[in-house]
């Protein structure tokens, strides 16, 4: 349900210099968000899009939204789809993560929970829970909600999919009672696209898609392209540009720095996108039950980290190479540190001072701060008896330490400390005299033989969902090898 906002920028792009476009434009709700990260402009920017089941905003005489209750019914609002897109105007890409919305995370201030929860106290506690879990630095928000959807799809005539089989959603409503192209439209869109239990007919009987939220995730990305192609042919249409522009002013709502001359912007660079070029991405997961018998889903790693890593640096100029004059006295030798496989804004890092040199731990610090962690400085000193720095790590942490230990100056040991495990820090830096704050040669890091490996994420097949999906999506129900007829 959040193709809306891709799906504004490939419309407004055509007319986007009548000034009737601007002025419907600057009706649309902003909001001003703290949590946001700023970037500066013409640079790649995250933009996090929100799919809101709030039904405080439905139109209340329109007999379809009955289905939903009302606000008193279901009070408060959860994101029911989330999506990051990133976008590269210098090179017209786009890329798209989701994030499956029962992803057990640490909502700051409120604990473990789904991060769909975390809506709940709106969009800038989302916002924080997605930059500090996962290390993703979220610059744009887009809200939508479900009459925002349905005015949108019905002005560009639907979309239009293959069933093989029929299908249905019991609490969705989606109802599909015969095989075939089926133009979906308004409500049957919406259902289609919120549908957690999808059922087909074959072989006689009733069958559940399985992976439930997982399943939905690639039928949205296969819906938003779709929209997007549908959308690309409505350009000469104004009708359907006036009601789509319509659907958007009443329903959307952008962060406050997201203005009118930015989306007309993104208009002009985005409107001739292939939609089959749109990556899309579903961040790696497990699931498993918690303590208190939630089912939920879990960061499989070191895959989840490596797509972060991959979908932060997307549309980034490549590194300048060094220049040909360098001579090897004067190469940089900063320490190298390995491929990302956690993300550092999920890591909490304390450092304290072991060398007696004023001011070390604190310009440490600032290092790892500078590299994404989430780093403090332990005010007690821990006397003068340190000659080499070392990263004390929990059981359960120990490739973030190795991480941490390769980003300090002076290189690093490495020792599990079990007794960090109940602590809010997992890696704890003390400083010794080996440290430099200059870029001097950094040592690997080394681990006493006593060290020991902590237990990988848990591997499964089951619910695994790699980080890049398949180009194409097909509903449940074609035979084998078949291909499905063009709609």
């Amino acid at each position: 349900m959040t193709a809306n906002a891709l799906v504004a920028v490939c419309l407004v792009g055509t007319v986007s210099a009548y000034g009737y476009v601007q002025w419907r434009l600057g009706q649309i709700k902003h909001e001003k968000l703290t949590a946001l990260t700023n970037v500066n402009g013409g640079r790649p920017f995250t933009l996090l899009i929100v799919g809101s089941d709030s039904r405080a905003a439905l139109n209340a005489n329109d007999p379809a939204n009955a289905q939903f209750g009302s606000a008193s019914q279901t009070p408060g609002q959860r994101s029911d789809t989330i999506i990051l897109a990133r976008i590269a105007p210098a090179t017209r890409q786009v890329e798209l993560l989701s994030l499956p919305r029962d992803l057990w995370v640490n909502i700051p201030g409120f604990g473990q929970n789904r991060i769909n929860a975390a809506f709940d106290s709106g969009p800038n506690l989302l916002i924080q829970t997605i930059q500090q879990d996962l290390g993703i630095p979220v610059n744009h928000f887009v809200e939508v909600n479900f009459d925002s959807f349905q005015a949108i799809t019905d002005a560009i005539g639907g979309v239009k999919f293959y069933f093989p089989t029929p299908a249905k959603d019991a609490y969705s409503l989606l109802n599909v009672p015969a095989p075939g192209c089926v133009l979906l439209t308004g409500q049957q869109a919406l259902a289609f696209v919120r549908a957690r239990h999808y059922q087909y007919y074959e072989n006689g009987y009733w069958q559940f898609e399985g992976a439930s939220d997982l399943a939905r995730i690639q039928r949205q990305q296969a819906f938003i392209k779709k929209m997007l192609k549908k959308a690309q042919g409505e350009y000469t249409n104004p009708v359907a540009l006036n009601d789509v522009i319509g659907g958007i002013t009443k329903n959307l709502t952008v962060d406050s720095r997201f203005s009118t001359n930015l989306l007309i912007e993104l208009a002009r660079d985005f409107r001739s996108i292939n939609p089959s070029t749109i990556a899309t991405l579903t961040l790696p997961n497990y699931g498993y039950t918690t303590s208190g018998g939630a089912q939920v889903l879990g960061l499989q790693q070191p895959q989840a980290a490596q797509t972060i890593a991959a979908f932060n640096s997307f549309g980034n100029a490549p590194a300048p190479a060094a220049a040909t004059t360098t001579t090897p006295s004067k190469a940089s030798s900063a320490p190298t540190v390995p491929p990302v496989t956690v993300a550092p804004a999920s890591v909490p890092v304390e450092v304290a001072n072991g060398d007696g040199v004023v001011g070390q731990a604190a310009k440490l610090a600032n290092v790892l701060a500078a590299e994404g962690y989430q780093a403090s400085v332990n005010a007690a000193s821990q006397g003068t008896a340190y000659s080499v720095s070392q990263v004390r790590y929990a059981p359960d942490a120990r490739t973030a330490a190795q991480q941490i230990a390769a980003a300090v100056p002076g290189g690093a040991t490495l020792v599990e400390d079990p007794s960090l495990t109940p602590t809010a820090y997992s890696v704890e830096v003390i400083t010794g005299s080996s440290y430099t704050t200059s870029t001097g040669g950094s040592p690997a890091a080394t681990s006493p033989a006593s060290a020991t490996t902590a237990p990988a994420t848990p591997a499964t097949t089951a619910t695994t969902v790699p980080g890049t999906n398949p180009g194409t999506y097909e509903l449940p129900g074609m035979p084998p090898g078949a291909t499905p007829p063009a709609c």
